[in-house]
């Protein structure tokens, strides 16, 4: 078949390498010949793509600071999270397919067109944020979370390798996160060296038009936390199944993404009760869900639903899956 993918992101790029694969004529019209688009880089340890990312950190310990006091932090047994090198594996799963740069495209003769666009349709509601990769000495292998409850959104500090940090900032109020970012970042480090500044949008609102859509543009992202990355991979497997088995496209991906979306709606919805909330209900709703194990586990791997919650409990409770953690005390 000829198919063609607009947006060569996450989705679009891992649907390519997997059409090509059996032999498919594959097409991605992108605005860019390289991926660059900025993330926390972050994927949860639970996922194993069709094509292999290079990892170049596993974090285990987290903190989470709640109006500049930190409330909570754990350390697993495990590799909780993996840092990847987003922009090689997507690069590196580009080469399969042909690029081509446009911005106005003319579709043709084509067998299926999917849209893999990310949040660019925007016809959604998005978050604007900011994230710089800075070196320091001053390294520490936890990821932070940092949430100020006069905003709906938070900071991030993710190591990415050694001495080196993904440090970001998104907020629902501020289209422009950027300086708020550089005040951040001098708040937390003496001495620094910004490598990159990028910005981008990510969606969090719902997406009423999914029709022959993956990835972020269909919406898959995990509105409290922000993370595509595996949402968006596992569509593109699923709809790779429905091309190459001749499925109904859109109801094979509304069946098989069921369970992700219905926990992207839980987020979506607890997200809603945080932003219209009083500040004080806002500060006592965080620290009440950022003191629980369990609750903890399900955001880090974003399963916040019933199943979830169960499978977190078990987690939890086997003997070493937590080794550490601290409680700030006399709140």
């Amino acid at each position: 078949m000829r198919i063609a993918i607009l947006g060569g992101g996450v989705a679009g790029s891992t649907l390519a390498y997997l059409l090509s694969r059996v032999n498919n004529e594959v097409i991605i019209f992108d605005i860019n010949q390289s991926y660059v688009k900025p993330c926390g880089d972050i994927v949860p340890n639970v996922y194993n793509p069709p094509f292999n990312w290079t990892q170049t950190f596993g974090i285990k310990r987290f903190s989470f600071y709640i109006d500049g006091e930190k409330i909570y932090d754990v350390e697993y047994a495990r590799t909780k999270w993996l840092v990847i090198d987003k922009w090689a594996w997507i690069n590196n799963m580009r080469k399969s397919a042909k690029v081509v740069v446009s911005h106005d495209i003319v579709l043709k003769d084509f067998d299926y067109v999917i849209d893999s666009r990310g949040p660019y349709p925007m016809d959604r509601e998005v978050v604007y944020t900011t994230r710089a990769i800075i070196e320091t000495e001053d390294f520490d292998d936890e990821a932070i979370l940092e949430f100020d409850t006069r905003y709906t959104g938070f900071y991030w500090i993710f190591p990415s390798k050694e001495n080196e940090y993904n440090i970001g900032a998104g907020f629902l109020e501020y289209k422009n996160s950027k300086e708020m970012l550089y005040q951040y970042i001098r708040r937390k480090y003496r001495n620094f060296k910004i490598k990159d500044v990028r910005g981008a949008p990510i969606s969090i609102g719902n997406v009423k038009n999914k029709k022959l859509r993956i990835g972020e543009a269909r919406g898959l992202v995990f509105p409290l936390s922000g993370e595509g990355i595996r949402p968006s991979a596992i569509s593109a497997e699923y709809a790779f199944e429905a091309i190459y088995k001749e499925r109904n496209f859109d109801n094979f991906m509304d069946q098989k993404l069921g369970v992700i979306e219905k926990r992207i709606r839980i987020q979506r919805m607890l997200l809603d009760l945080y932003r219209y909330s009083s500040l004080n209900l806002r500060k006592t709703f965080m620290k009440v869900f950022f003191k629980n194990d369990v609750l903890i586990d399900t955001y880090l791997e974003d399963k916040i639903d019933l199943n979830g919650l169960v499978e977190s409990l078990k987690s939890v409770k086997q003997n070493g899956s937590i080794i550490r953690k601290f409680e700030k005390q006399n709140w």
